[in-house]
C-alpha cells in the first residue's frame, strides 16, 4: 500500500488493552456510546450461518469475534496490537488471529477470499485515502464475488454535529478521521481514481452518530 499511516501506534493500543473492555462499557461516554448497538447491528447484517468464514479487521479484545464465533462462524482476525490479540485469543481460542498493520498489508496466511468481512471502530483511524485503498485491496484480493463488507464505526451527520460532539467530549475527544455521510455514501461505488470498487459490491456502513443518534447506511 501507499505510505498512509494511522494517527495511533501499536504501543498506544497495547497500553489500552488492559482497560479496553471497561472503556467500551462506559454508558454514554464518547466515543463508545452505542457500542453494543453497533456490534449487534453488524452481527445482524452478517446473517451468519454455522461454518461461515469471516475476516474481521481490528479484532481488539475479541468482543465481536466472540459473538460471531458463538453463532458458528469460523473467525479470522487481524489487529495492530499484540496485547489486544492476547486478550482476544483468551476469549476465542478457536479463532485464527494475527498481528498486522492494515495500511502496510494483510499477512500472506490470510491470502484467501471470504464471504463476509467485518470491522468495528477501526476505519476512523485512517484518512479518506487510506479507507479507499484498504477497501480496494479487500475487494480485489480478499472478498468473494458475492461477498459483503460490513463496517461499524463513529460518524456524524454533518460538520455541526461533529463540532457539538467535540465540545461535549472535551478531554475525551481524539482528533481522528471520523466519517461524514457524503464521504460514506461514495465508498460503495467509487475508488480514489474514480473507478468502481465493484459494481455489485455489498458495502454496509453502520454508524454511531455521536452524540445522540444511531444510523445505518
Amino acid at each position: 500500500m501507499d505510505n498512509i499511516t494511522s494517527l495511533s501506534t501499536s504501543d498506544d493500543f497495547d497500553r489500552w488493552a488492559p482497560s479496553y473492555d471497561a472503556s467500551v462499557s462506559e454508558d454514554g461516554a464518547f466515543p463508545f456510546d452505542g457500542y453494543d448497538r453497533v456490534l449487534t447491528r453488524i452481527i445482524e447484517l452478517t446473517a451468519v450461518q454455522p461454518g461461515t468464514s469471516i475476516l474481521e479487521l481490528g479484532v481488539g479484545t475479541g468482543n465481536l469475534t466472540r459473538s460471531l464465533a458463538d453463532l458458528g462462524a469460523v473467525m479470522w482476525g487481524l489487529d495492530f496490537s499484540e496485547d489486544m490479540l492476547a486478550l482476544a485469543r483468551q476469549k476465542v481460542p478457536t479463532a485464527r488471529l494475527a498481528q498486522a498493520d492494515l495500511m502496510a498489508g494483510i499477512p500472506a496466511e490470510f491470502n484467501r477470499r471470504f464471504p463476509v468481512i467485518v470491522s468495528s471502530y477501526v476505519f476512523h483511524e485512517f484518512p479518506e485515502a487510506g479507507k479507499r485503498l484498504l477497501l480496494q485491496r479487500l475487494v480485489q484480493h480478499h472478498l468473494e464475488p458475492t461477498g459483503r463488507i460490513i463496517i461499524g464505526d463513529i460518524g456524524f451527520p454533518d460538520s455541526a454535529a461533529w463540532e457539538q460532539a467535540r465540545t461535549q467530549a472535551a478531554e475525551r475527544w481524539d482528533e481522528e478521521y471520523y466519517w461524514l455521510p457524503d464521504m460514506a455514501a461514495q465508498f460503495a461505488t467509487r475508488s480514489e481514481s474514480g473507478c468502481c470498487l465493484r459494481a455489485n459490491l455489498q458495502l454496509r456502513l453502520v454508524f454511531r452518530f455521536s452524540p445522540t443518534t444511531h444510523r445505518g447506511l
